[in-house]
C-alpha cells in the first residue's frame, strides 16, 4: 500500500499503487508487478479484460501524484503527465497520440465537458483544459477542433478553443422517464470527453461521470431530481444524441468535495491529486464513490457507498450503460 499519513488527513497514497517515474512514464515501460501490462489493441476494443479468475471485467484506471498539487495551484506538467497515464492505460498504446487517436477520430469535433459549479473553489479547470488540449493538440489535433464547454469564456479565448452553441434543441426528446429539449451544443460536436469532478450531492449521493453529462444536456434539470434522480440521469444518457457521442469520461479527483456537495466548501475539499478515466462512466462512478467513502472514513463520516452504489448508478447498469458492481471492475492504480 502506498500511503502517507499527516494531521489525521486521508493517505494521499493509493492501495496497491504501481510506483511509475515522469521518466518510466514517457520511456513507456511496463508497470510494476500487480498492474496491467500494456498491449497493442485500442481501448475502445478492449473495454472489458479477463481477470484471474477468467471473469469479464471493466477497466478503470486511477492515475495518482504526491506533486501534482502545489500550495499555489496546480503542476501543470504532472497533471499532463496523469492525463496521459490515463489514455494510454486505457488504450494499450505507449504513446499519448496514438491512444487519443483510439477514441477520437481525424475530423471529430470534440467537447471537452467540464463542471461550472463550483469551479471558482476547486480551482483545477483551467489547469485540466491547458493539459488536455495541450495534449490533444499534440496528437494531431487542431484546437479549433476542441469545444470547452462550461468554462469562463476567457479560458476559452486563452486556449484557442470554441465556444459552445448557446440554447436548446427545438425538438423535445423522449427519455422514457420525461422528455426535454438538448443543448444546442451536441449538435455541434461529434465526440465528448466527459471532465466531471468528483463531489458528493445532496440529493443524487454522488455526482461524476454520469451525473455531469445527464442534468447539464436538458433544458430542464430541476425536474429531474426526484427519487435520487433515478430513473432520469442513465435514460437521459442513454439517448442516442448523448450516448453515442461520449468516447472517455476523465474525472477530476484532484480536488474531492467529500461531505456538503454539489456545491463545494473549502473544509469539505480533499486535495486528492488524483484522476479516475474509463469508457465505462458508471463504473467509473463506483469508483469514484470509493475514493470518496475512504477520504470519508479517515475523517469520521459515514461511507456514502456502505449499502451499495446510488440507484440511478444501478439503474444504468440495468439499462446496459454500464457496470455497477466493483467486482466487475478491473482497476488499475498508478502512481507518478
Amino acid at each position: 500500500m502506498c500511503q502517507s499519513a499527516e494531521n489525521n488527513r486521508p493517505s494521499q497514497g493509493l492501495e496497491g499503487c504501481a510506483p511509475l517515474s515522469r521518466r518510466d512514464f514517457m520511456l513507456g515501460s511496463a508497470l510494476a508487478a500487480g498492474t496491467l501490462a500494456l498491449g497493442s489493441t485500442p481501448a475502445i476494443a478492449t473495454d472489458r479484460t479477463k481477470n484471474r479468475h477468467g471473469l469479464s471485467q471493466v477497466r478503470v484506471i486511477q492515475a495518482h501524484s504526491e506533486h501534482v498539487i502545489k500550495p499555489l495551484g496546480i503542476h501543470e506538467d504532472v497533471l499532463r503527465d496523469l492525463i496521459e497515464i490515463v489514455v494510454t492505460r486505457l488504450s494499450g498504446k505507449e504513446q499519448a497520440g496514438d491512444a487519443w487517436h483510439t477514441f477520437l477520430k481525424p475530423d471529430d469535433v470534440i467537447a471537452l465537458k467540464f463542471n461550472r459549479n463550483g469551479a471558482n473553489t476547486i480551482a483545477t479547470s483551467g489547469p485540466m483544459l491547458r493539459a488536455l488540449v495541450d495534449s490533444i493538440e499534440e496528437a494531431g489535433f487542431n484546437r479549433r477542433q476542441i469545444v470547452a464547454v462550461e468554462v469562463p469564456d476567457e479560458l476559452i479565448s486563452a486556449t484557442q478553443t470554441q465556444a459552445p452553441a448557446q440554447g436548446w434543441s427545438e425538438t423535445e426528446f423522449d427519455f422514457g422517464s420525461g422528455s426535454d429539449q438538448l443543448a444546442a451544443w451536441l449538435e455541434q460536436v461529434t465526440a465528448i470527453i466527459n471532465v466531471p469532478f468528483l463531489k458528493t450531492h445532496n440529493l443524487a449521493v454522488m455526482t461524476g461521470a454520469m451525473k455531469n453529462i445527464s442534468h447539464a444536456v436538458v433544458k430542464h434539470p430541476a425536474r429531474y431530481h426526484s427519487n435520487g434522480c433515478s430513473p432520469f440521469i442513465g435514460d437521459i444518457v442513454a439517448l442516442p444524441q448523448v450516448r453515442d457521442k461520449l468516447r472517455l469520461h476523465i474525472v477530476d479527483a484532484l480536488r474531492i468535495v467529500f461531505d456538503g456537495g454539489p456545491v463545494p466548501r473549502e473544509d469539505a475539499i480533499w486535495d486528492g491529486g488524483t484522476l479516475i478515466g474509463g469508457t465505462d462512466p458508471v463504473a467509473v462512478d463506483v469508483t469514484g464513490i470509493h475514493l470518496i467513502d475512504r477520504v470519508r472514513k479517515a475523517v469520521g463520516l459515514s461511507q456514502i457507498g456502505e449499502v451499495g452504489p446510488p440507484e440511478y448508478l444501478e439503474e444504468a447498469d440495468a439499462r446496459g450503460l454500464g457496470t455497477s458492481e466493483m467486482h466487475k471492475i478491473m482497476l488499475e492504480k498508478v502512481k507518478l
